[in-house]
């Protein structure tokens, strides 16, 4: 929340949000612009892309009707956008953030937010200088497969929760050019895939770990972290064990392991044409329940639309991604000590 409740911060002149996109890739072409275009209430207005790339980033806009900038810098200068989105290698994003906030953007940014928890804080004070709200975008939390999840669990259905495991993986190719395996753009695994395994038990534990512990690899040829595998002592008998990689997959499934039972995602980044699948094993047997097919990506854009309109806290917190931030920092710093413990402050956090 980057403004005080009950304070209505509303887009310009007929109510509807603008948006822009820095940086225009056919991923997000996908995903994120179409889910932008189909937010009642929101616009996609315009779209830049690096230096070099103008006219891919015009014909990706097109469909859209959004107008094509030369940079990115123009782009945040345009008075007739209200916010923008992120998607930018993961280096940039705190100085983007920053200066779409000092041009009195809203802004949703992709993960990680920051590659350490000083550039979280950072964009917080500065989003609470500019009376401007501040995102990070995790889609597979609006899932509702993640909600169904987190109330089957507060129900005490399968006890008090004990041990989180998340698996999230998919492969890159070597060679294929993909800033994930550059590691001057931030690149490997930790923060990319890496976010979601780390999210999963921050998010159903409600805090952070007291410490971590992780192994990295990483694939000939490469100077990225490639596979991780790691561990989280949550304390008081509490424990995560999370796996995740750009070498094998796709994979992103987690289990909340209870005193009585199980709960089971299979696929928490089911698509706008996929179901979800919650499984739940207990003494008294084991049940699947489908959760009708919902697209995330356009779930998390209505939600930060209502933050921007109404004066509401945001869905993800940037108390949230401190955490998130603190701990990938952690896992790298226990990774390059051999799997040595590494301490992790505890606080408070948002809810599912």
């Amino acid at each position: 929340m980057t403004h005080e409740p009950g304070t209505t911060v509303r887009p310009q002149d007929d109510g509807t949000l603008r948006w822009g996109v820095l940086g225009a890739t056919s991923y997000i072409a996908t995903h994120l612009m179409p889910a932008i275009a189909a937010t009642d209430g929101c616009a996609l207005t315009a779209v830049a892309s690096r230096p070099g790339r103008a006219a891919a980033a015009a014909e990706l806009g097109r469909p859209f009707g959004a107008a094509a900038h030369r940079d990115y810098a123009a782009l945040l200068a345009d008075p007739a956008i209200d916010a923008v989105y992120i998607p930018l290698p993961n280096t940039d994003h705190v100085e983007w953030t920053l200066r779409a906030l000092e041009a009195g953007k809203h802004v949703l940014v992709e993960k990680p937010m920051a590659m350490d928890e000083d550039g979280c804080a950072r964009i917080e004070k500065a989003a609470e200088a500019a009376s401007r709200t501040v995102m990070e975008a995790f889609m597979y939390r609006f899932h509702p497969q993640q909600r169904r999840a987190a109330e089957i669990l507060a129900s005490g259905e399968i006890g008090e929760l004990r041990v989180v495991r998340a698996s999230f993986a998919y492969r890159i190719e070597s060679g294929s050019g993909n800033i994930r395996l550059d590691p001057d753009l931030g690149g490997g695994a930790t923060w990319d895939v890496g976010c979601y395994a780390v999210d999963a038990p921050l998010l159903f534990f409600g805090r952070a770990p007291r410490r971590v512990r992780a192994r990295f690899s990483s694939r000939p040829g490469l100077a990225v972290e490639t596979s991780a595998v790691a561990t989280m002592d949550f304390g008081e008998g509490r424990s995560a064990v999370v796996d995740y990689s750009i070498d094998y997959g796709p994979r992103a499934a987690y289990e909340l392991q209870g005193t009585r039972g199980t709960v089971m995602v299979r696929n928490a980044w089911a698509m706008s044409g996929e179901d979800g699948v919650v499984t739940v094993l207990t003494h008294d047997g084991v049940r699947e329940e489908t959760v009708p097919a919902a697209d995330h990506y356009q779930l998390q854009v209505e939600a930060f639309a209502r933050a921007v309109r109404d004066g509401v806290p945001a869905p993800m917190p940037l108390s949230d991604s401190r955490r998130t931030a603190r701990v990938g920092s952690a896992l790298v710093a226990s990774a390059a000590a051999g799997g040595a413990a590494v301490n992790t402050a505890d606080d408070a956090s948002g809810a599912l």
